[in-house]
């Protein structure tokens, strides 16, 4: 197994290795490397469905999704499936759950079918992000805590029944540390999400406090925190969800992108720094 870094604050190619027979000293340095790199993207990986699910438990339990199963797949499996003259609509950066008290930990992506180009994905580091952040707005958001709730989505009808999504949307707003530690390595990261998801900070719910986690969610996203990949058929890719924010680019209509993906089961809270 051979691993090379996407760039210097995040991502890591790995080759040499086959998905569907992963022995357990790659398994280990396989989650050495993810909690290190954040995002492992491996090309040529042509697995079953049953083996990709396998392959996803090496980083924690694999959990349900859609609400009904696909014929033919395995429970966990979920598909979004973007069919031709169909405009897919999340098309800004974002961690998914976040309106949750315990927040997905890792997400995977397996392509299946994709345009012929178009429909990439970017990745940012939030651990990195916040690292760039001076000392004096360090110090400023040391404490703070954010009000987070969920929103329609275009996939919020296949995940949540109609009385799951009207208890989220009436009920009270999650709170999360706005700086969180990283239980695994030790490092503080930045908790923001899209305003959608990230609605206000505590305390601060005012045009102060608005403009304060706007300008670090737009921090979050500059060029030295993130990469942008291109997906190739048979492309798998596994990412820390609760410490990156992706963004599926929406530049493909009206073409068909088809992907199978895999979220692992949310056990603890985000961890104030």
């Amino acid at each position: 197994m051979d691993m090379k870094p996407i760039n210097p604050a995040i991502g890591m190619w790995v080759s040499g290795v086959d998905l569907a027979n992963v022995g357990e000293a790659e398994a280990g340095a396989l989650r050495e490397a993810l909690i290190d790199r954040k995002v492992l993207v491996f090309r040529d990986q042509p697995i079953t469905s049953p083996q990709y699910v396998r392959f996803m438990n090496i980083f924690g339990e694999t959990v349900q999704e859609d609400l009904v199963p696909h014929e033919g797949h395995p429970t966990e499996l979920c598909i979004l499936h973007i069919r031709p003259k169909e405009k897919q609509t999340i098309n800004f950066w974002h961690m998914d759950y976040s309106f949750r008290p315990n927040p997905t930990p890792h997400l995977s992506l397996a392509a299946q079918e994709l345009p012929d180009c178009g429909g990439d994905t970017l990745f940012c580091n939030l651990e990195a992000a916040y690292e760039g952040l001076d000392e004096e707005t360090k110090q400023r958001i040391s404490s703070l805590e954010t009000n987070h709730k969920v929103s329609p989505t275009q996939n919020a009808k296949a995940r949540f029944s109609p009385k799951e999504y009207k208890a989220m949307t009436e009920g009270e707003p999650v709170r999360h540390p706005l700086v969180c530690r990283n239980p695994d390595n030790g490092r503080e990261y930045l908790f923001v999400n899209v305003p959608i998801y990230c609605r206000s900070i505590v305390g601060m719910e005012n045009p102060e406090g608005d403009a304060l986690l706007a300008s670090l969610y737009a921090h979050a996203q500059r060029p030295e925190y993130h990469f942008r990949l291109t997906w190739e058929l048979n492309t798998v890719v596994v990412w820390e969800n609760t410490h990156c924010l992706h963004y599926p680019v929406s530049d493909y209509f009206p073409h068909e992108r088809l992907m199978w993906r895999l979220a692992t089961r949310a056990v603890t809270p985000p961890q104030a720094a």
